[in-house]
Formats: structure tokens, sequence, C-alpha cells
């Protein structure tokens, strides 16, 4: 039996949008997102919820999923503020009940993917950072951050000052 080529088949990605009217605007509602603007979505969300330590608070991966699928999957227009006051655009998008309105248009299956996407992320993410290498590195990088100067040290400990300022840290120390 003889193997179908690829090219054949004729296949193309998924095109489809659903359509919705809110307050006589039309809301189109992308029924595919290719992976590519999959992986784009999951690495903004993942990069707008961390907060300075790289802590991962579930409900900023709430609020940021939902706004970056309405970016990614519809074709609703934000302004750079809109998108720079995100607390503020959730609370819009979804006590209004838009956001209720654009997750129906969504295949179930889609929307469950992508979600399962950045939850996957998140838990690999810590599984690294709690890793031997995750810590090794994350000490690397403390260590290079504390740019260390040995000869400015050396300068400060030689003259009266330095030593008197390190005298009063090692008797704070104990």
């Amino acid at each position: 039996m003889a193997k179908p080529t690829f090219s054949k088949l004729k296949l193309s990605a998924n095109t489809e949008e659903k359509e919705f009217t809110w307050e006589d605007q039309v809301i189109k509602v992308k029924q595919y997102l290719s992976i590519e603007d999959k992986l784009k979505l999951i690495t903004e969300v993942l990069n707008a919820a961390a907060d300075e330590n790289r802590f991962y608070n579930k409900g900023k991966i709430d609020m940021y999923f939902k706004l970056y699928i309405t970016y990614f999957y519809t074709n609703i227009n934000f302004t750079d503020k809109q998108k720079e006051e995100a607390i503020k655009t959730y609370d819009a998008l979804y006590s209004s009940g838009l956001w209720d309105c654009i997750k129906k248009a969504i295949p179930e299956e889609e929307l469950d993917y992508v979600y399962d996407l950045v939850v996957d992320a998140v838990k690999q993410i810590y599984d690294y950072q709690n890793s031997v290498y995750g810590i090794l590195d994350n000490m690397n990088t403390d260590y290079n951050n504390l740019n260390f100067d040995i000869q400015k040290i050396t300068e400060n400990l030689k003259n009266k000052e330095g030593v008197q300022f390190l005298d009063q840290v090692l008797t704070k120390m104990g």
C-alpha cells in the first residue's frame, strides 16, 4: 500500500471565526490560533504574571490568561494605555460579561489546551528553579549581581573610616 504524501492531502490551518454582537459592535473570535501565536501568548502571560522574584500568583495568571486570550483571539483593538492598565482593563472585560461571550465563542478544547500549556509551563519553571541546576544557576546570578570589586573594598579598608565602619559592622554582628 502506497503512502500518501502530505502535500496531496491539501491541508490548511483552520481560519474559521465566530461572530457575536456586543453594543452594536461585531466581535470576531478565531476558532484556532496557530501554534506560533499560542507560544507567543503563553510567553506573554508568563512574563506579565511573574513578579520580581519569579513567583507566579494564580490570580495574576488567570487575569493575564483572559486578557491575552482576548488580545490574540479577537478583533478587539486595545490601546497601549489599556494594556498597561491591565487590572482596570480586566475588571471591565470580566465584570461586563464580555469575557463570558468570548469564552463561549472559542472551542472548549482550544481554550483548555492553551490553559494547560500555561499551567504546565509554570510547573516546569518551578521544577527547574527547585532543581540543583536551578539553584546553582540562581546562586551564580546572585553572586554576579553582587559585583564584587576587590580593589575598591581594599582601598576602603586602608583608610581609617573604612576600618572603623568594618569594626562597627562586626561588633553589631556579634
